[in-house]
């Protein structure tokens, strides 16, 4: 009467619970036969798996191969449906309801190991939220820290790092500030003379704004970033976020229809379009100090080139790689990005504007970026220069 399942034959129970679900013949059969979403094959609505983000239907074997991988190798904001990637859920109420209908669901079908990494994963996200939580920059291990006191002591790795500063704790740093402690280190510590500027990009790298982690990484290259721990999309030059399509909060955006961020016009996004004499040149207009040579004692990377740090993709995956790109001369040892990057770390800690060096045909973009309506008129008798003075005054 009934097509027979893959496996041979229906057990009695799954004919006896379809036929005590309807009386008709039809349905029966399709309460028989329920497809898997993944692979196709046909089992008894009754052993199929759903999750409650959406409709499709998954037999025990793709559900279970799914989630093993995924649990291993993903973020916990990863774990959806295998076969639509349902929910796409930012409501945080919606998303720990979620969690919970499939925590119960993984507890019967992946194996111990893999389910307690579920747990410990889900775990840590909900830490995080904490305004106590802390992620040690050594291990990169999340735990509460209850203490007042600027030395954390990790519990996995027993390394102690700055609560504030995120840096490696040393005795001297007991009596300085963070910022007196840097000092100290770039005058009496031989190793971090060494480094000369890389090493002042790996210390202002970039922490997620979100949960706060820290990567000791230079801002270089694409500067949309997803945090590894909570999946938060921002700039890694001024930390605001990137909106996924139609999702920016502003209803008017002319780029809402696509992957974008608002960013200020001192962010790296903007500035790292710009030459390196004009980048120096704001600073000596505000009489800012910069190198051009490497810091004595700076030694010179293996291989030679620019010794930043950065992220590198390999066969053997994401690797931390010094950039080893060209170092020109009057680049203080760094090739050309990490130098802008290294000026323009400069202009954001002084709070300088670069509208002070725009010109007409850049205020006019910018204007436009920020200011509906077109730039304002020139008055008749305005000299260019003072009107090009008054719209950056305006911005």
């Amino acid at each position: 009467m009934l097509e027979q399942p893959r496996d041979g034959g229906w057990e009695l129970s799954d004919i006896v619970e379809a036929v005590r679900a309807s009386p008709n013949r039809d349905f029966i059969r399709r309460l028989l036969s329920w497809e898997c979403a993944v692979c196709g094959w046909a089992l008894p609505r009754n052993k199929m798996q759903s999750l409650t983000s959406c409709e499709c239907t998954i037999c025990p074997d793709c559900f279970a191969q799914h989630f093993t991988i995924a649990v291993k190798e993903k973020h916990i904001t990863d774990l959806v449906c295998p076969a639509c990637s349902e929910p796409e859920i930012s409501d945080e109420g919606e998303l720990l309801s979620y969690f919970s209908t499939l925590d119960i669901q993984l507890r019967s079908c992946l194996d111990t190991e893999i389910y307690e990494l579920f747990h410990k994963k889900l775990t840590e996200r909900v830490l995080m939220r904490d305004p106590k939580f802390l992620w040690c920059t050594h291990c990169s291990f999340g735990f509460i820290y209850e203490s007042e006191q600027l030395e954390a002591k990790c519990p996995q790795c027993r390394q102690s790092f700055c609560v504030r500063c995120k840096r490696q704790w040393e005795p001297q740093h007991k009596d300085l500030s963070c910022e007196e402690f840097q000092e100290w280190k770039r005058t009496n510590d031989p190793e971090y003379q060494a480094q000369g500027l890389a090493v002042y990009l790996q210390e202002n790298g970039i922490a997620c704004p979100n949960c706060k982690f820290s990567y000791a990484l230079a801002r270089g290259g694409c500067m949309h970033f997803q945090c590894s721990q909570c999946r938060h999309h921002f700039c890694s030059g001024c930390y605001s976020a990137f909106h996924a399509k139609n999702k920016c909060p502003l209803p008017e955006c002319p780029v809402r229809r696509s992957l974008h961020g608002h960013h200020p016009r001192d962010c790296l996004f903007y500035l790292r379009d710009w030459a390196v004499p004009r980048l120096q040149c704001l600073l000596q207009d505000n009489n800012i100090g910069f190198n051009t040579e490497p810091p004595a004692g700076t030694r010179t990377a293996p291989g030679g080139g620019c010794r930043v740090m950065e992220q590198k993709e390999t066969f053997a995956g994401l690797k931390d790689e010094p950039c080893g790109k060209e170092t020109p001369a009057g680049y203080a040892g760094l090739c050309q990005s990490h130098y802008k990057e290294y000026l323009v770390s400069l202009i954001n800690a002084h709070s300088l504007d670069p509208a002070s060096l725009y010109s007409l045909e850049e205020l006019d973009v910018v204007w436009s970026r920020h200011l509906p309506g077109g730039l304002l008129p020139q008055h008749p008798a305005e000299e260019g220069e003072t009107y090009r003075g008054r719209l950056a005054k305006t911005l």
